[in-house]
């Protein structure tokens, strides 16, 4: 199976809470592990920035529903491409919010994410998500604690 990327950005309809952070991610990992679907999630003050890998039918299927739901709005799929390896092959899916993050100066990733939704360019849009990308995967290599270890799979 070939493995396929998909980076989108989305806006919040409201304010999310921990909790509710918590809650999507706690379903993400649970209906990820059964597609085989890995990746990351990142919020900031009504942003989501998401990366998700797998095989291509299940990523789309998945960012198929993302659309559709109606907590969030202005869902713009960045880049999509095939890939080699997984970037986040142990996570079914990490989580970063970024309102928590006092260990890490997020000051560039943060102007980086509002520009994500105001940029009209492709290739920005692009350039700027495969940064985001980096940054995320350096932190990833830094954290001690995995998302999966925040929730309690049932």
């Amino acid at each position: 199976m070939k493995l396929y990327q998909l980076i989108y950005v989305s806006k919040s309809v409201a304010s999310v809470s921990r909790v509710e952070l918590k809650e999507i991610l706690k379903v993400a990992c649970r209906n990820n592990k059964n597609q085989g679907i890995t990746g990351i999630l990142v919020y900031d003050r009504g942003h989501f920035f998401q990366v998700l890998e797998g095989g291509y039918n299940n990523v789309e299927s998945v960012f198929a529903k993302i659309q559709k739901d109606k907590r969030h709005c202005r869902v713009n799929r960045i880049i999509s491409y095939t890939i080699q390896e997984r970037f986040f092959s142990k996570w079914y899916m990490g989580l970063y919010n970024l309102e928590d993050s006092t260990h890490f100066d997020f000051y560039k990733l943060k102007n980086c994410m509002k520009s994500l939704h105001e940029m009209t360019s492709v290739s920005e849009k692009r350039t700027l998500a495969k940064y985001a990308l980096t940054i995320f995967i350096d932190l990833k290599g830094k954290t001690k604690v995995q998302p999966e270890d925040l929730i309690e799979l049932t």
